[in-house]
């Protein structure tokens, strides 16, 4: 082996090692302005944030300790990232590969959030556990999403009114993907509100249609709230939403 082929394997190799041992701290140089990350450990290649936070609509969200791998292969094929965050009873699990295009397919999602926070977004006053288990997702790099399978559950869902919590009860929605575009079935679980619609999405628009019944949709604090949603039907309430992503 000639001295030029021992220099270029050394440093082929010295190239590895500090690719390889390159820190975590080099991943807040990609992130985003709006995300605040402090405590970095590992490398880049498999790392971790003792505590992110993003800030949405100038509010933050917390995320907590935040747990990733990489893997450049899936550049090609698989999962390129993981990510993992446990925060109190906040949890996610996602398995995803972004595009060069700006798109995002993710092929493993677990989700498990209090709603209150979204309080803190809209004027949503709900209340209630989300859990979603998405098998796959797929995101235009605009944003609008193109397919998706898997199912979400609200769970112990509730109003918050201003003379007490409205309980309304439990409720999963199912999505698949058809030749017509995205849709998802709304079904009750169990509660005192009963609710029974779907959602469709096709070529980056919506529509939501749901019947409400039950005793929760009788109660006068519900009904205020729902009313420039809502018209009233023999049973309760029907809701019919439709726009542009």
């Amino acid at each position: 082996m000639t001295y030029r082929r021992v220099s270029a394997l050394a440093a082929a190799l010295i190239i590895i090692l500090l690719i390889t041992r390159a820190p975590a701290s080099l991943m807040s140089f990609a992130l985003p302005p709006a995300v605040k990350a402090a405590g970095f450990s590992g490398t880049v290649w498999k790392g971790a944030i003792a505590h992110l936070e993003i800030r949405l609509q100038s509010r933050p969200f917390a995320l907590g300790r935040i747990t990733w791998t990489l893997n450049p292969i899936g550049l090609l094929w698989g999962d390129l990232i993981r990510l993992k965050s446990d925060w109190g009873n906040q949890r996610f699990d996602v398995a995803a590969s972004p595009g060069l295009n700006g798109s995002l397919k993710v092929n493993q999602a677990e989700l498990r959030v209090d709603l209150g926070w979204l309080r803190q977004l809209l004027p949503l006053y709900v209340g209630g556990q989300l859990k979603a288990d998405i098998e796959s997702l797929s995101i235009t790099a605009d944003g609008t999403p193109t397919s998706a399978s898997g199912r979400l559950v609200w769970e112990n869902a509730a109003w918050r009114a201003i003379g007490g919590d409205v309980s309304l009860g439990s409720y999963a929605v199912d999505i698949t993907t058809t030749d017509a575009g995205i849709r998802a079935s709304i079904i009750t679980l169990k509660g005192a509100l009963k609710v029974d619609g779907s959602v469709t999405i096709a070529g980056g628009n919506y529509r939501v249609m749901a019947d409400l019944s039950g005793p929760a949709a009788r109660n006068e604090a519900f009904q205020q709230a729902i009313a420039l949603l809502a018209v009233p039907t023999g049973s309760g309430y029907r809701i019919e939403l439709s726009g542009t992503l």
